[in-house]
């Protein structure tokens, strides 16, 4: 279909992007580029009805979008959304809705209950396992229904730990790296290459990455040649010898056949000494709520060698005093671009003009 209003022209749009690629390579900017969308959902249907509905699901998109163009560093782009499952249902978690139905869905208990189960998993099929087929088709149809005017994410796949944790559940896969090495690692091989299986799959139909904001769930849009991404949360409780056995290997193989990219783990991050023994990794996105104990970690680590998606998600008030104060832990070394949602209701231009001043504030305090 047509939009019904129109996107920036493609030179406005360029010179966003500029933005972006520029802090990404640490060159030198007039401000910080603010990540800032507006939430609206006047039809008020709810989470469930949207994961199910892919229609339903579009026309919020889209309305996120329209009302977003206000915003001067806004590029048009949207979340492509099944849930955080796909690949646990893929292999024939059973999926559940909750009771509550703002609620994302989750797999009823662990699939794995022996780890010598491990063995006898299959790859699934994209085609027919679980909410795959739903979700890779999904990303076809946004992309045909804006005509590619509009960036979409792909599925939120997780990464091989996160994933091995929604088949094993947390005790059993933290117990595991203790007492299963062997077992875990077929899993986390099998996982790895069921996820390059799916990031394929997916890529071919979003058409190729000139069409995509990220390689995983971000709806933030990444420059190109540095799509590549992998979630991690499930580090957040790894002693740092678990993460370099268990996840540096095969989060490195996601990075090998994506490209460059970021890292996302909400926090703690006891492991952030580690983060860059993965050669591509060119930056993480964390929430501010789980990670402000870490940005001084992150400026002494991070100098000028990556770069942080600053995930805000308070109102929109108190989202100003938290990047304040992640300006202040870490310029004039390393970039936190601010990525928050505001609701429809607030005053757009105001709010993002209270943000601009922050973030010509930061730039004007890096050291290029």
């Amino acid at each position: 279909m047509a939009l019904d209003f129109h996107v920036p022209p493609g030179d406005e749009v360029e010179r966003r992007k500029q933005l972006v690629r520029d802090v990404w390579e640490y060159k030198k900017v007039d401000h910080i580029p603010i990540m800032m969308d507006v939430a609206a959902n006047p039809w008020g249907y709810t989470v469930t009805e949207q994961m199910v509905d892919r229609d339903k699901q579009l026309k919020v998109r889209l309305e996120s979008v329209e009302r977003s163009l206000v915003i001067p560093d806004y590029i048009p782009s949207m979340r492509v959304d099944v849930g955080c499952i796909p690949i646990a249902s893929a292999f024939g978690a059973k999926v559940k809705y909750g009771l509550y139905p703002d609620q994302t869905p989750y797999v009823e208990g662990p699939l794995i209950q022996h780890m010598e189960e491990v063995y006898s998993l299959k790859m699934p099929d994209p085609e027919t396992d679980g909410l795959l087929p739903e979700g890779i088709s999904r990303i076809k149809y946004f992309i045909e229904q804006t005509e590619g005017q509009v960036h979409v994410s792909l599925l939120d796949i997780d990464g091989p730990v996160n994933c091995a944790m929604d088949l094993l559940g947390p005790e059993r896969l933290y117990k595991a790296m203790h007492r299963y090495p062997d077992a875990l690692h077929h899993l986390l091989n099998l996982l790895t290459e069921t996820l390059i299986m799916v990031l394929d799959r997916s890529l071919q139909a979003a058409g190729g990455y000139d069409y995509i904001t990220a390689t995983d769930f971000p709806g933030w849009w990444f420059p190109e040649g540095k799509k590549g991404h992998v979630s991690d949360d499930a580090c957040a409780n790894m002693a740092p010898r678990f993460f370099e056995c268990f996840s540096i290997p095969y989060n490195n193989r996601i990075f090998d056949f994506v490209g460059p990219g970021q890292m996302h783990n909400c926090g703690p991050n006891p492991s952030a000494h580690l983060y860059l023994r993965q050669p591509k990794l060119l930056g993480l996105n964390v929430a501010y709520n789980y990670s402000k104990d870490d940005l001084g970690k992150f400026r002494d680590i991070f100098d000028h060698k990556a770069i942080i998606y600053l995930i805000l998600e308070n109102s929109w008030q108190e989202n100003l005093k938290n990047y304040r104060h992640a300006m202040e832990v870490l310029a004039p070394r390393v970039i936190a671009v601010p990525c928050l949602t505001v609701d429809a209701g607030e005053d757009i231009t105001f709010v993002y003009n209270k943000f601009l001043e922050i973030s010509r504030e930061y730039a004007s305090r890096m050291d290029w």
